[in-house]
């Protein structure tokens, strides 16, 4: 009889055990199920994140297409205003500026014989830029240079010189441009868009392994600006994946 009950109670002891397994199989199950739910519901959220990042990235580039448009306009509306100070004050028929037309904000006129102030060179360059008129662009940037090599926009003249040319297509002088900016002035704040041109410029003309190099330095070099945006999307289309 004691043999009996001791076996009896192994059986109910091994039929417990198995009812523990069960019930601990049953919440492994469970578990998991809230696991593969969760990572489902992660995944939906993740995608409505990446879409409503995307919407922003696109609201942001819009914001940034018209507040550079609006630079433009003003930039244009200073190159008339100068204008028409300097044909009020007697301009040659050429329309070079008269000497002793003021511009706005200048402490005193320019006299004849005497370079133009920074603002009257830099403003009507930049004006002749935003329309087109690329040829005159660089002759007045150029002139900026050359009288006013170290203002804060020294930098930024050479930098549209070298867009200048490179709405001409004419590449090669673009990249010496950009590549003067860069060794001229090494912290210029148009040097992220200066080696990204210059990354354009080369593509243009074929240099597609010199090119690539050259966008993946923007991106290492700048990798939180605007620039680098714009190299990693021209490396996609180029079928190459940013470093």
């Amino acid at each position: 009889m004691n043999d009996i009950q001791k076996q009896i109670q192994a059986l109910e002891r091994k039929s417990s055990s198995k009812e523990e397994v069960e019930k601990l199989n049953q919440n492994v199950a469970a578990q998991t199920q809230q696991l593969l739910k969760s990572n489902a519901d992660t995944a939906v959220r993740l995608g409505e994140l990446t879409t409503k990042m995307e919407q922003l990235e696109a609201k942001l580039e819009d914001t940034n297409r018209r507040l550079s448009q609006l630079s433009q306009q003003i930039a244009e509306t200073q190159g008339d205003l100068l204008r028409l100070r300097n044909a009020s004050g007697s301009a040659p028929a050429n329309g070079a500026p008269a000497a002793g037309a003021p511009a706005a904000g200048a402490p005193a006129p320019a006299r004849a014989g005497t370079a133009p102030s920074p603002s009257e060179l830099y403003d009507t360059a930049y004006a002749d830029y935003t329309k087109g008129r690329y040829a005159l662009a660089i002759q007045g940037f150029e002139d900026y240079i050359s009288n006013y090599p170290s203002t804060d926009l020294s930098d930024n003249a050479q930098y549209w010189i070298g867009e200048s040319h490179y709405a001409q297509k004419k590449y090669t002088e673009a990249i010496a441009d950009f590549e003067k900016l860069l060794k001229q002035w090494p912290a210029s704040d148009k040097a992220a868009a200066a080696l990204l041109k210059k990354g354009y410029a080369m593509l243009e003309q074929g240099q597609k392994a010199e090119s690539i190099v050259q966008l993946q330095y923007v991106i290492h070099e700048f990798p939180t600006s605007e620039e680098a945006r714009l190299a990693k999307a021209k490396l996609k289309s180029l079928g190459v994946d940013a470093k």
